[in-house]
């Protein structure tokens, strides 16, 4: 497999921190580029979780109702617990300004683990991290 357009970026994806490049080359394969403008929600507290993003370009805004309880700019992601998990979302994402990102709905992240399961192994001390800091934030 030749070296995917998106393989520097996510190399520099905390998320992936530990794949190798034959790996990062599968999930590349595996991503759509999506953009946003200013307003525009991503995900919906509540809703069944059926991909993640990974933010390119501007930021996306975490909110609980009215609250913003994150910021998540270039490099940062959103979803994959509920990917992980098939947990339904819980909070809205929301665009804060022109944003790009890259998308990868369930179906695809499933074909990812199937042809390089190890990718899951990898990315679970950065889950495990995200529920843990969730988990303080929402108990401060």
């Amino acid at each position: 497999m030749s070296r995917n357009q998106y393989h520097d970026y996510l190399r520099a994806v905390p998320l992936f921190a530990g794949v190798d490049d034959e790996d990062l080359d599968v999930i590349g394969a595996a991503v759509t580029e999506l953009s946003f403008k200013e307003g525009d929600v991503l995900m919906r507290a509540g809703s069944t979780a059926r991909e993640m993003v990974i933010v390119l370009e501007g930021s996306l805004c975490v909110k609980l109702g009215d609250t913003e309880i994150a910021l998540i700019e270039t490099g940062g992601f959103a979803g994959e617990m509920g990917l992980l998990a098939g947990r339904p979302r819980n909070a809205d994402v929301v665009a804060k300004g022109p944003t790009k990102v890259l998308h990868i709905d369930s179906r695809s992240f499933d074909n990812v683990l199937d042809e390089a399961p190890q990718i899951a192994v990898k990315m679970l001390p950065i889950v495990a991290k995200r529920v843990v800091d969730n988990n303080s934030r929402v108990s401060d």
